[in-house]
């Protein structure tokens, strides 16, 4: 749902400190719950609240169709707006610890940690990289736009444009993959190449359970990972360096997996469907050594637009994976890196 601030169909913005206490929400309903009803399209598409909350918001009067009354069985088609008065939703736990580590008048590159979206809605409409760039970190960058993304408990280097010639050019490079990235990665296992490129076609997956997944699928998407072998720590364990040769979503995590080497913490790509959705509703991570995919973009080579020259951004590895690649070794050292 996009959200208003204050008044409907203003400009989203940033709210008082003193109105932060509710917002008029809209939304457009999607072909997929064309001709069902609203009760439905609301706890199926809104699932920061309960079916019951919704039902309660319906009855109370305070959601709209195309600016009348509802009711909860009411017959919603594609393109029909529907809007409501909701209180701010509760600030999710994440992790706030990112860093600064380039600014020019023209870009940003931040080391964005684990547990961080980089952009976000509904319970997460302010618990992300681009709001607290935005709005919340001291001097603010109210024109911060993303150039890339990394996924939430991906790790690592993020580049964020401050004018739309810079997006525009930039974003430009990663589609003609001329960036150069570097991953770091803690995977299950020992490989048995030191180096090997991976050239596996990528696609989405179905699922009965609504499980946004990727795999291996002939005839998808062409996808090469390059793969190093740092070190080894036997037996379970190694850490390597990756280099996508594409772009495809989640194609590191796919990659490894398929070879039989997925990355440590990775619940998508290691447990199945009902056991992964079971693992997200668990919020307890108490004595999970990661309780994230050991995953961290350390490397980002783009050619500057302004300044006409090569740009190399880098991210110490996190501090989660160096900890937890302490346990397998306390005497790592993470100087060997780069």
């Amino acid at each position: 749902m996009q959200r208003l601030y204050p008044n409907f169909y203003q400009t989203p913005g940033v709210p008082d400190a003193g109105v932060l206490f509710c917002m008029i929400v809209s939304s457009k309903v999607t072909a997929v719950f064309h001709q069902k009803p609203l009760l439905d399209y609301l706890a199926g598409r809104f699932t920061y609240q309960t079916r019951d909350t919704w039902q309660a918001r319906i009855d109370a009067g305070e959601v709209t169709c195309n600016g009348r009354p509802t009711i909860p069985h009411q017959i919603v088609r594609q393109g029909d707006v529907i809007a409501c008065d909701l209180p701010e939703p509760p600030l999710p736990e994440i992790n706030l610890d990112y860093q600064l580590v380039y600014e020019d008048p023209w870009l940003l590159a931040v080391n964005k940690p684990g547990n961080l979206k980089v952009h976000g809605h509904g319970r997460f409409v302010q618990a992300n990289l681009v709001y607290q760039l935005r709005y919340s970190h001291t001097p603010p960058y109210p024109e911060a736009t993303l150039i890339n993304r990394l996924d939430r408990d991906t790790s690592g280097i993020v580049l964020l444009a401050r004018d739309a010639d810079t997006l525009r050019e930039v974003q430009a490079q990663f589609a003609a993959r001329t960036v150069a990235k570097t991953y770091l990665a803690v995977v299950q296992g020992i490989p048995a190449a030191a180096v090997q490129t991976i050239d596996l076609p990528i696609d989405r997956l179905p699922s009965a359970e609504g499980v946004y997944r990727f795999g291996v699928v002939k005839g998808g998407k062409p996808a090469q990972t390059a793969v190093e072998v740092i070190r080894p720590f036997p037996p379970h364990h190694t850490l390597v360096r990756l280099t996508p040769q594409t772009g495809r979503t989640h194609q590191l995590r796919v990659h490894l997996a398929a070879i039989g080497h997925p990355i440590a913490g990775d619940r998508l790509y290691t447990l199945n469907d009902a056991e992964f959705l079971a693992w997200c509703e668990d919020n307890s991570r108490d004595g999970v050594p990661l309780p994230r995919q050991a995953l961290h973009c350390a490397q980002t080579t783009i050619w500057h637009p302004q300044l006409k020259r090569p740009l190399t951004l880098t991210a110490p590895l996190a501090t989660d994976i160096v900890a937890f690649l302490h346990t397998l070794d306390p005497s790592f050292e993470i100087n060997t890196l780069y």
